[in-house]
């Protein structure tokens, strides 16, 4: 989605771009096994009532979401244990060419600070897998070497560009069990087309939802 621009906030921040950067629930494909999105109109206008009012159905991991540790750990942290500041961090968007999996030698170069996030720009975007329903099983995940350099470097988040940071057919979740045993979150379904690479400001901010292993969030890159 192209950049707003001239945005004010306060006396302090003037961010010249903000980039949307999360898949619209109409659209997105679901992952095996996962509950579909499903909106359900309850009233409407058009049809002769005096409001609109629609219920949502849909799976903690719809769309772009994000994953706590509680989603596989026993005890792990789950959504409403973080402060509001976790989900607002600067982030670096890293393009990586090819099929993947992502591997460690994609990091070379890049100035990791503790804390931050990591954005991977893939073949995902520029073929807008989030943007098609049908689920593909060919998409670019993490590899387990480049989670543990993630984690080794103190990343506070990474984010991919399809519904898993694990390659399809993976149940063991190595990329997931590393990266959240490290109190990384993962920032999953996420829709960089179009968006240059280099550093921003993420907000990504969930729902707040009481013993949450996941949510779905609205993310937006600023700087």
């Amino acid at each position: 989605m192209p950049p707003a621009s001239g945005i004010l906030l306060g006396n302090h921040l003037d961010f010249t771009e903000v980039y949307d950067i999360s898949a619209p629930l109409n659209m997105v494909p679901t992952y095996p096994g996962d509950r579909l999105y499903f909106r359900e109109w309850m009233a409407r206008l058009d049809g002769g009532d005096d409001y609109c009012l629609s219920a949502l159905s849909l799976s903690s991991h719809a769309g772009t979401h994000l994953d706590f540790p509680s989603h596989l750990q026993r005890g792990g942290r789950a959504q409403e244990e973080y402060s509001l500041n976790r989900f607002i961090i600067p982030a670096e968007v890293i393009s990586i060419p090819g099929e993947g999996p992502i591997q460690p030698s994609s990091l070379q170069g890049c100035e990791i600070t503790k804390g931050q996030a990591l954005l991977f720009k893939t073949d995902n975007s520029q073929k807008h897998l989030m943007r098609q329903a049908a689920f593909s099983e060919e998409f670019v995940s993490l590899s387990p070497d480049a989670a543990r350099i993630c984690a080794a470097g103190g990343i506070g988040l990474v984010g991919i560009d399809y519904l898993s940071v694990d390659k399809h057919g993976d149940d063991s979740l190595p990329v997931h069990r590393t990266l959240l045993e490290n109190d990384i979150l993962i920032l999953e379904g996420i829709d960089l087309a179009g968006i240059p690479s280099g550093r921003y400001c993420l907000i990504c901010l969930p729902l707040s939802i009481e013993d949450a292993e996941a949510s779905p969030v609205r993310a937006v890159l600023v700087r």
